[in-house]
């Protein structure tokens, strides 16, 4: 099941003018992209925040309970990195389009599966609504057949310096096809808290995990991801004004 939250870090919730949108993967809870959408406030204006579990939170969930909706997420998930699009794209297209009514700017942030929803959902909103200069931004996720298509040059896909076995996931080509050719506009690697291996490595990305870089310099994830991203956007921003 869908679910769908305005983040109480948004500084606006009518006739805003930019829409930021974090698509989850699987197993996550609700609080999982607060410190994001924190930072976020903090460098857009008249921004509303949306966190969107398209295959439901893990909240209130009990150990076997747990196992189930992981197994259930998981069939959902395959089924989305191999089809072009999902009942679970369409509404969330339609859910999109209606909180970006009176937006010119839309960014979808999506991490791990969340990343393959945020970019189908992306490229709907730009063909059957006419939103054309969103930008999409994948963490951490598994990679995916991609059509050679201009709307690549708006997705950015973005891992970190350990291992994550969930970019290990797929390819962006399919072998032997003259369709599935693409890759995604930037493919980008950046250096995430150290300390973290393996699963809490993937699960990190969004939260606000402190650490000291090798230059001494006071970090915390979600900052220096949603820093990063902010950069790219107005970059890509810049670009489109002069082309």
């Amino acid at each position: 099941m869908i679910e769908t939250f305005v983040s109480s870090n948004s500084t606006c919730t009518k006739n805003c003018r930019t829409l930021v949108c974090f698509f989850a993967g699987v197993l996550t809870y609700r609080n999982n992209f607060e410190a994001a959408a924190s930072e976020i406030a903090k460098r857009y204006q008249n921004v509303k925040i949306l966190t969107i579990f398209p295959y439901g939170t893990a909240n209130g969930k009990t150990r076997f309970s747990f196992i189930r909706l992981l197994a259930k997420q998981l069939t959902k998930v395959s089924y989305d990195l191999s089809n072009d699009q999902s009942k679970r794209v369409t509404s969330l297209s339609q859910i999109i389009s209606k909180h970006a009514e009176t937006s010119d700017h839309v960014i979808l942030i999506g991490h791990s599966a969340g990343g393959v929803i945020a970019y189908r959902t992306g490229l709907l909103l730009e063909k059957k609504y006419g939103f054309q200069q969103l930008q999409v931004f994948a963490v951490g996720c598994p990679k995916f057949h991609l059509r050679d298509i201009p709307y690549n040059n708006r997705f950015t896909y973005i891992t970190g310096q350990n291992r994550d076995r969930i970019t290990q996931i797929g390819k962006w080509r399919k072998p032997g096809s003259r369709i599935y050719i693409g890759r995604p506009g930037r493919e980008i690697q950046m250096e995430f808290n150290p300390a973290h291996q393996g699963w809490k490595f993937h699960a990190s990305y969004f939260l606000k995990s402190d650490w000291t870089d090798s230059n001494q310099v006071f970090r915390s994830n979600s900052e220096k991801l949603v820093s990063k991203i902010q950069e790219l956007d107005q970059e890509t921003n810049s670009q489109d004004r002069y082309s």
